[in-house]
C-alpha cells in the first residue's frame, strides 16, 4: 500500500469542447483508475463557433500529467497552459490538426470510464473507425484511414448495461458501408436495444434489405439522419429515396444533414432545402467555420433559423418565415431577395 501511494500521481482530464461524453478522455481515464492515479476532469463547454471565445489558462503546476482534448479547430489557440516549462501536458483531437496524436493500442482497448459524465444518460460507441469516402471537407480519411471493423455491437451494448445506460447512439463514420451493418441491425431489433445514428447516413448504400431494417429498429431520436452534401448527389436521392420511403412512411421521419460553404453556389443550398421540403424530409443545415465570416453570414443565419426549427420549416417557406424573424426591413428584404433570385433560376432552369 505504501509503494502504491508513492507512484499514485494525479492526472487532470481538459474536455474544451465536447459536445457528448469525450471517448479519449473516458479510455485514459480508465487507464490511470486501473493504474491507481488520482483522476480529476474539467469540462470547459466551449463552442465550435469562432471567435466565441477568449484565451483560458489551464493551471498545469500541480498535476502529474495533463491531457487536453480539442475537437473543434476555432480552439486550437484558446487553451493555454500555465507553465509553459513543464513538459506535463499533452493537447490532442482532431481539433489540433496533429492526427499523429493518437491512443496507444493497449489504452484504446480499454473501456471508456462514464463515470466521469453522470449527467449522460446514453452509450456511445463505434462499431466502425473510417470510411470508404474521401469528402473534402471532412478530416475522417486523413485521422482514421479507410474503414476498418473496430467493435461489436455486444460489447458496447454490455458497457451501456453495466452504467445503466438505456440507449446505445453509435458514432460510426459511415455505419451503411461496414460489411456487417445488417447483421448488427438485426443484432439490435432482436435484443430490442434503443439505438440511433449520430453520423449522417450515406443513401447512395440504400437498398430494400437496409431500408427494411432501419425502420424495424427501435430507433431514437424520431428521424432516421441522412447526408445530402452536395447537389450533385441529386440523380442518386431522386433513386434511393423513394426506396426508404417504402419503409419509412411517416413524412418528415427523415432527415438530411445540409453542408453547408460560401464557396458553393446559393442556388445549391437553395435546391437541397427546396427538394427536401418537397418530399417532406427534415434538413438541418451544418455550417463551415468559413461561413461566420463571409458577405452571406446574415443570409446563412437565416437559411439556420427557418431550416434547422422543424416546426417552423414544415409549416412556412422562407418568405413566410422571414416575415415575422427580424424587424430589420433591411436584412429581411436582402435574404429573401437571395432566396427569391435562387427560386427565379431554378425556375429558368428547369424550363
Amino acid at each position: 500500500m505504501v509503494n502504491d501511494k508513492i507512484n499514485q500521481q494525479t492526472i487532470l482530464l481538459v474536455d474544451v469542447d465536447s459536445t457528448m461524453p469525450n471517448m479519449a478522455l473516458m479510455k485514459l481515464s480508465t487507464f490511470h483508475k486501473q493504474k491507481g492515479d488520482v483522476v480529476e476532469i474539467v469540462k470547459l463547454k466551449y463552442s465550435g463557433i469562432p471567435g466565441r471565445r477568449t484565451r483560458t489558462l489551464v493551471d498545469n503546476t500541480n498535476y502529474d500529467k495533463v491531457y487536453a482534448s480539442i475537437i473543434f479547430t476555432p480552439n486550437k489557440e484558446v487553451v493555454q497552459f500555465k507553465d509553459s516549462e513543464l513538459l506535463n501536458y499533452q493537447v490532442g483531437g482532431t481539433g489540433t490538426f496533429d492526427f499523429t496524436i493518437k491512443l496507444t493500442d493497449e489504452v484504446d482497448d480499454l473501456e471508456e470510464d462514464f463515470s466521469l459524465y453522470p449527467e449522460n444518460d446514453e452509450m456511445i460507441g463505434f462499431t466502425s473507425r473510417g470510411c470508404i469516402r474521401n469528402c473534402k471537407f471532412c478530416y475522417v480519411r486523413r485521422k482514421e484511414g479507410f474503414l476498418y471493423k473496430y467493435r461489436s455491437w455486444q460489447r458496447i451494448v454490455k458497457t451501456a448495461e453495466k452504467y445503466g445506460l438505456k440507449k446505445v447512439r453509435f458514432l460510426d463514420n459511415n455505419f451503411l458501408a461496414n460489411d456487417h451493418c445488417e447483421d448488427t441491425m438485426q443484432g439490435l431489433i432482436d435484443a430490442n436495444v434503443n439505438c440511433s445514428f449520430n453520423e449522417g447516413l450515406d443513401i447512395r448504400l440504400i437498398d430494400d434489405k437496409k431500408a427494411e431494417l432501419l425502420s424495424k429498429l427501435r430507433y431514437y431520436p424520431s428521424e432516421f439522419i441522412f447526408a445530402f452534401d452536395d447537389i450533385a448527389y441529386l440523380p442518386i436521392m431522386n433513386k434511393q429515396y423513394p426506396i426508404l420511403r417504402r419503409y419509412i412512411k411517416k413524412d418528415w421521419k427523415i432527415k438530411f444533414y445540409c453542408y453547408l460553404n460560401p464557396d458553393m453556389p446559393l442556388i445549391a443550398t437553395v435546391k437541397r432545402l427546396e427538394w427536401a421540403r418537397k418530399n417532406k424530409a427534415l434538413i438541418y443545415i451544418m455550417k463551415d467555420k468559413s461561413c461566420y465570416s463571409s458577405t452571406y453570414k446574415n443570409f446563412f443565419r437565416d437559411l439556420c433559423s427557418w431550416a434547422n426549427a422543424p416546426g417552423i420549416y414544415k409549416n412556412y417557406t422562407f418568405m413566410e418565415h422571414m416575415k415575422h424573424k427580424t424587424k430589420n426591413m433591411t436584412r429581411r428584404l436582402s435574404s429573401c431577395k437571395l432566396y427569391n433570385d435562387c427560386l427565379i433560376e431554378m425556375e429558368e432552369g428547369s424550363k
